[in-house]
């Protein structure tokens, strides 16, 4: 996206919605370029952000937006995390099988179904089936080689030594029905909260440099996202349909002496 922010005395932005891996940012500083760097696209956010704290103007009050990549679509995890949860069986939700008996005719027609309509090669990551009919015909393919090829070797390594094992069992054991409905749910949400481990540790890392430096009682700080998510609601994934798991987007605010500890807002924000 070529567009300049305006306004900003500093900016880092990512290459329309960025990668998740060896992603290109823009800066006032890169002559109107998108620049490669290495590393992960959460850590390497944040890193810009602290940046900025490092060298902003320490007598002047500032503000800074850090708009994270994570999560969306596909999920892929940093480097350390691809094999976190693997032990894990997640719950389902109480709408997992949702028959749609009681539901308008746009949400039985949608095309958001775990069961049907989420790809095994681009949503879940099982490179092994990218040459095989009918998964070869996944409209995601080219965006999924892709991302593979964006990263460097020692990172494609630690990917493959992850996933291979878990991606060849699941091809030996030919999963049909409710199993495989099962195991493309746990795989989906399993790579989902591993890319949410590493937007904690990032926000966590932001929040301990503003202690360090004496910020924490004199900055106002607001966590939110853009929307929610279906995670199996409805036998759902993605976001687009208008019911309350979707609908709903985190919104906390720390501002010490100002907003009450523990304190809730019913009101339309």
């Amino acid at each position: 996206m070529q567009c300049e922010p305006k306004g900003f005395d500093y900016y880092h932005i990512l290459w329309d919605q960025g990668d998740y891996y060896n992603p290109e940012f823009r800066s006032k500083n890169s002559n109107g370029k998108y620049i490669k760097e290495e590393g992960y696209a959460t850590t390497l956010t944040t890193d810009h952000a602290i940046e900025f704290l490092d060298h902003r103007e320490k007598d002047k009050p500032f503000c800074l937006l850090v708009h994270h990549k994570a999560p969306h679509c596909n999920w892929m995890p940093e480097p350390k995390y691809l094999t976190l949860y693997e032990d894990v069986e997640f719950p389902y939700p109480e709408t997992f099988y949702d028959a749609y008996a009681t539901r308008c005719d746009a949400a039985r027609t949608q095309e958001m179904r775990i069961e049907n309509d989420m790809t095994i090669v681009y949503d879940l990551k099982v490179d092994e089936l990218r040459n095989v009919a009918p998964y070869s015909n996944d409209p995601h393919m080219n965006s999924w080689i892709a991302g593979l090829e964006r990263m460097n070797p020692k990172q494609r390594e630690a990917w493959h030594a992850a996933y291979g094992p878990v991606n060849r069992e699941f091809i030996d054991r030919k999963l049909t029905g409710d199993d495989l409905l099962q195991w493309k749910y746990q795989r989906y949400l399993r790579d989902y909260l591993r890319c949410i481990k590493t937007i904690d540790d990032e926000v966590g890392r932001l929040l301990d440099y503003l202690e360090k430096e004496g910020l924490m009682e004199n900055t106002l700080i607001v966590y939110t996202s853009d929307q929610g998510f279906y995670m199996g609601e409805h036998g759902w994934f993605d976001k687009r349909f208008m019911y309350e798991e979707s609908f709903r987007t985190p919104l906390i605010i720390r501002h010490p002496g100002q907003v009450q500890r523990g304190g809730v807002c019913d009101a339309l924000v």
